[in-house]
């Protein structure tokens, strides 16, 4: 009898046990839930328009000194390539014996002129063109084309004062300028020179951008002269350069401009390269630009 009062009061009190248990995660369940609803009360969601948003931590880690090393990294790593590519293709230019010429502004008036000089002698050349000179002269344009004369881009303005007057003015420029080209032509260069150079005025920003549309900067090794000379000792000046660059084992591109003067005495440059069995060639979009590095020497116009 005892051992049976015993297993019913051990069952009595697991029973309570049970529903103590019960009851006390009943009250803990509940407690929950009231705190969860009274968190859900303070953090309601807030509307999208009253919310604040703040820009000055990625402008902070933009002007910070390891972005910009970054920034300076990666610029050294692409000029390293570009001389790296620009060597390779002199020493095949250096195997065929080519140069190349290269006329700046135009078209003009004189541009057929000058296409028949060239036509004349059997030579190419690549014209860096003005926007606003292609519109004017687009059957020049068209028969450039069609003779496969190389076609680059020269900007729109041609005033120091707005195709550099901020980091994008160029870039906008040259987009602008190879458009008009597509236009008339279907030829889409990215071939660009800027005027003057693009030393001193295009600012490392300037040519990040120009690079970031694809567009190659070309300047050149051998400066005619002849905006400044503007007669026949053009002439002389080039053939002294071009000396001295076969010399030294590099390939020639030479600057003139599409005009007149240049035109008038073009012959007998033509002639003497001609007689040194130099083979003329176009600039193309593939091919590794020469640039003049910046090296300090760049700084903003404004």
């Amino acid at each position: 009898m005892r051992r049976r009062l015993n297993i019913k009061g051990k069952i009595a009190v697991a029973v309570l046990l049970v529903t103590m248990l019960v009851l006390l995660f009943g009250l803990t369940g509940m407690s929950k839930k009231n705190t969860s609803s009274s968190d859900e009360k303070v953090v309601q969601p807030t509307p999208l328009e009253t919310l604040s948003y703040t820009f000055e931590p990625m402008k902070a880690f933009a002007d910070s000194t390891l972005n910009q090393s970054v920034i300076v990294e990666q610029r050294n790593k692409e000029e390293l390539a570009r001389q790296q590519a620009v060597a390779e293709q002199n020493q095949a230019d250096q195997e065929q014996h080519a140069i190349y010429l290269t006329f700046d502004d135009g078209p003009s008036k004189v541009s057929h002129q000058l296409l028949n000089t060239l036509d004349k002698y059997q030579m190419k050349a690549t014209f860096f063109m003005l926007g606003l000179n292609m519109k004017d002269h687009s059957d020049v344009v068209k028969r450039m084309k069609n003779e496969g004369f190389g076609l680059g881009l020269h900007g729109i303005t041609h005033q120091a004062g707005k195709i550099y007057a901020n980091p994008a003015a160029p870039v906008k420029e040259m987009t602008k300028d190879q458009q008009i080209l597509v236009d008339i032509a279907g030829v889409k260069s990215k071939l660009v020179r800027l005027p003057y150079g693009s030393v001193p005025y295009l600012t490392e920003d300037m040519r990040d951008l120009l690079r970031e549309k694809d567009f190659k900067i070309w300047d050149w090794n051998v400066d005619s002269r002849d905006w400044e000379l503007k007669n026949k000792q053009y002439v002389q000046q080039t053939i002294e350069e071009i000396q001295q660059l076969e010399q030294a084992g590099e390939t020639p591109v030479i600057l003139m401009h599409d005009r007149p003067e240049t035109v008038q005495h073009l012959s007998t440059l033509l002639n003497y390269i001609r007689k040194q069995g130099y083979q003329t060639k176009v600039l193309t979009n593939d091919m590794p630009a020469i640039t003049f590095p910046c090296e300090g020497r760049c700084y903003s116009i404004n």
